[in-house]
């Protein structure tokens, strides 16, 4: 669950720098009802980029949830005595 969270915040980060790149600077003289508009499509906007990246978390949740019980399972299916003589890595060859 921990790994989530940055991965939705990044999310946001690219997002919201799409947003952004693609809209033209605002001029500081307009009238409030230009003003209200364009605050209400902000809103907008992050309303829905707000419901997209809670569906991708809970799909990239979903998956890792997935993974955690494959690998589990796999983990199961392994046999606990080997199969041949054991190595030792650490050792010096002493060719």
């Amino acid at each position: 669950m921990s790994t989530i969270i940055p991965v939705a915040f990044l999310l946001l980060v690219v997002l919201h720098a799409r947003l952004t790149a693609a809209e033209p600077a605002s001029t500081l003289h307009r009238e409030r009802g230009d003003w209200c508009n364009e605050h209400q499509t902000v809103h907008k906007r992050l309303d829905a980029i707000e419901e997209r990246v809670k569906k991708t978390v809970e799909h990239l949740y979903s998956e890792v949830n997935s993974l955690l019980d494959t690998i589990s399972r796999s983990s199961w299916a392994l046999s606990v005595a080997p199969s041949g003589p054991l190595l030792d890595i650490f050792e010096e060859d002493s060719r």
